[in-house]
């Protein structure tokens, strides 16, 4: 591990003295956007990663509180800087172009159910194609099963990384790219997402959950677009669609029993055994 972060610093910092003749290059956007963001929020970058000449930061950023948020709070929650990951996830944060969107709400779901749910996300997506009408899919790409690959019909699809905490913890960092169709626009881009969930008061069998996404657009014109309310709107809704598909779908579940799964195609032994123990979940 210490020999491959050395041979990673080796080749960032090539980027910030390139070996060329005549003039000297441009500096990498993504070296300039990693190292303005740690520098302006105060975090520590690896040794020889970050010359003066890429810490001053990004032309139009103001690295105030707002800002630095999510960079500060995900180092401190231990996500590293000196991996791949990292690399892209801070230098993410420091673009210059930034939309944030918020979605609160509540669900008449146990978070006992929701948390199941989101440890198997692939038999979460399957349950989601048998009760509702939206064909969803989900695959882990990793032993560790932090990182997957979605799809929601033909709106969304992308692959991310589980960076930080986790459904057992009710607060999952999700960070990854990807194609979506948003009203009449159709993006491709990255985004990092804090979704948390809690019971509300003494009612086991609802939740609260409040999701925060942030997308950095590439220029001032897309991130007119993505700022704009109808744009806001149509987000929000897709997200709290999804939310409430999970939902509808462990009601249909509990009401019809694990034995109406086996009149659908992909039902297997497996999946009923699990969908079993989710309905003897509160």
């Amino acid at each position: 591990m210490r020999r491959r972060s050395a041979v990673l610093a080796l080749a960032i910092a090539g980027l910030a003295h390139p070996v060329m003749a005549g003039p000297a290059a441009a500096p990498d956007p993504l070296h300039l956007r990693y190292c303005g963001l740690l520098k302006g929020c105060g975090l520590t970058a690896p040794e020889g990663w970050c010359p003066s000449a890429l810490s001053g930061g990004v032309d139009g950023v103001r690295y105030d509180d707002r800002r630095c948020a999510e960079a500060r709070e995900l180092s401190a929650r231990g996500v590293r800087n000196d991996d791949p990951v990292g690399y892209r996830l801070y230098a993410f944060l420091g673009h210059r172009y930034r939309v944030e969107y918020a979605i609160d709400g509540e669900v008449a779901m146990s978070a006992a159910r929701l948390t199941y749910l989101m440890n198997d996300l692939p038999l979460a997506a399957r349950l989601l194609t048998r009760y509702q009408s939206t064909k969803y899919a989900a695959e882990y790409l990793d032993p560790q099963r932090r990182r997957f690959r979605g799809r929601k019909g033909g709106k969304l699809t992308g692959e991310a990384d589980l960076i930080a905490g986790g459904p057992d913890e009710r607060t999952c960092w999700y960070f990854g790219e990807g194609t979506s169709r948003i009203g009449p626009w159709r993006l491709r881009g990255r985004s990092l997402m804090r979704f948390e969930f809690a019971p509300v008061g003494t009612d086991p069998r609802r939740v609260a959950y409040r999701i925060r996404i942030v997308s950095t657009p590439t220029n001032a014109f897309l991130n007119a677009i993505m700022s704009f309310g109808l744009f806001r709107s149509i987000v929000t809704g897709e997200v709290r669609e999804m939310v409430e598909d999970v939902t509808k779908a462990s009601r249909a579940l509990h009401a019809a029993g694990v034995a109406a799964l086996r009149a659908g195609v992909d039902s297997s032994p497996e999946d009923e055994d699990k969908l079993s123990a989710l309905r003897r979940l509160p």
